[in-house]
């Protein structure tokens, strides 16, 4: 089952401590984080990732790695 959470602005409930989301856009439209209501979060392998709607959760889960890549690719170029 897939476990999806609804945050609101850019704060994360879980470790204050964590880093800052590193992506102000969806990891797979490109859209504005946000720009489509409260973003949807999903955690994937341990890994925080975040879409501007459910539709993008459907299309991240069928290629996730293409997009945990992409993910990682942003953090590690700041």
């Amino acid at each position: 089952m897939l476990t999806v959470a609804v945050i609101s602005g850019s704060s994360l409930a879980s470790d204050p401590a964590s880093a800052p989301y590193p992506l102000t856009t969806c990891v797979v439209s490109g859209d504005k984080l946000g720009a489509m209501g409260k973003p949807v979060i999903l955690n994937e392998q341990g890994t925080e990732v975040r879409f501007c709607c459910r539709e993008c959760v459907e299309s991240f889960k069928q290629d996730p790695a293409k997009y945990l890549a992409k993910l990682k690719t942003s953090t590690s170029n700041p």
